[in-house]
């Protein structure tokens, strides 16, 4: 037999806590920019995108979901490698732990198709977390991650755990 919860309302036993559900979305954050400006590179060296995103966890443990989608890529015939960074103490970026090239091979006929970028992190505290993805050309030709009225959007997800 099934049982049957009714209630109005529902508050947190400890002042600031929240209700804990894991497996839950707590909270979500995106910056999402259409009609951008062009970010292209013609290093071989990872550079900065320019595209953040920032999160505070309501909780140590909790899992942050990383989600990037640029619209529209471009780089002829040559190779885009991507890699997400995290900002570290309010200091300097650096690579995300973790964090895998995610490579984009486009050959000129297939050119300004969309992508997408999924990761995960998982919280040790409650400080502002801060992510952004750096990209580079592999062979050194001119690569474009956003151009051209296109759009983008970086999504960071907390999971109760």
């Amino acid at each position: 037999m099934a049982s049957i919860i009714n209630v109005d309302q529902i508050n947190e036993a400890t002042s600031g806590s929240g209700v804990h559900i894991p497996g839950h979305a707590v909270q979500r954050v995106r910056t999402y920019v259409s009609n951008s400006s062009v970010i292209e590179s013609t290093s071989t060296s990872f550079v900065a995108s320019g595209i953040t995103a920032s999160i505070t966890p309501k909780a140590s443990g909790n899992i942050i979901l990383i989600d990037l989608v640029l619209s529209m890529v471009d780089c002829v015939s040559d190779t885009i490698n991507i890699k997400m960074y995290q900002l570290i103490a309010g200091g300097s970026y650096a690579v995300m732990a973790g964090a895998q090239d995610y490579q984009i091979g486009i050959q000129s006929a297939s050119r300004w198709h969309p992508n997408v970028f999924s990761g995960s992190y998982t919280a040790t505290s409650t400080s502002a977390l801060t992510y952004q993805p750096y990209f580079r050309s592999s062979g050194g030709g001119n690569v474009r991650i956003v151009h051209d009225s296109s759009s983008y959007s970086l999504t960071l997800t907390e999971i109760a755990q």
